[in-house]
């Protein structure tokens, strides 16, 4: 394996828009030490090198994956269910489709929700409940955003919520869930 020239530190630490303090911070070195490294004036222990370039490496996949879209990571086909659907039913698709919530709609509006700990509360609670229409028994309806929202704010969102979902214009265009932020690790 060739490892990389010192040089590159600094084109790379530049593409970061990084000063030389703030990387010899993350990486426990002077400033100092830092320039002499750029300018060629230091020839570094191996471990020092590898450590700056493994942070610089590090720091460019952070950004590269926060910069990723709502529309990257989310799943286009939203399954669903109508208010008159019964849980066997939401279970039933929750199981084929290997996922842990679904939103309830009707006439095209998000007006609830049903998740898999919910529903596994209610069938211990009560088995005849696998009967029982989701008006009934849903909870709240999942949050609505916009497609143009970052990432990082939905990611907030689904520290409440298990799901969000993503509209463009009028229209929803796809659900957001934890597993989809677990994508991008």
């Amino acid at each position: 394996m060739e490892f990389p020239d010192l040089i590159k530190i600094k084109k790379l630490r530049k593409s970061l828009k990084l000063s030389q303090t703030e990387l010899a911070e993350r990486v426990n070195l002077t400033q100092s030490t830092i320039s002499r490294i750029e300018n060629g004036q230091l020839d570094p222990p191996y471990s020092k090198v590898q450590q700056v370039f493994k942070f610089l490496e590090n720091e460019k996949k952070k950004r590269t994956d926060a910069n990723q879209t709502v529309e990257q990571i989310m799943t286009k086909v939203i399954k669903k269910l109508s208010p008159d659907s019964n849980l066997r039913e939401a279970v039933k698709v929750m199981n084929e489709h290997n996922i842990s919530q679904l939103p309830v709609f009707k006439d095209d509006k998000n007006i609830g929700s049903i998740t898999s700990n919910k529903a596994q509360k209610l069938i211990i609670k009560n088995p005849d409940l696998l009967k029982v229409d989701l008006l009934s028994i849903m909870g709240l309806p999942f949050p609505e955003v916009d497609i143009s929202w970052n990432l990082k704010d939905i990611s907030h969102l689904l520290l409440k919520y298990p799901a969000v979902l993503i509209k463009n214009y009028q229209n929803y265009v796809g659900i957001i869930t934890d597993a989809d932020f677990l994508k991008l690790g």
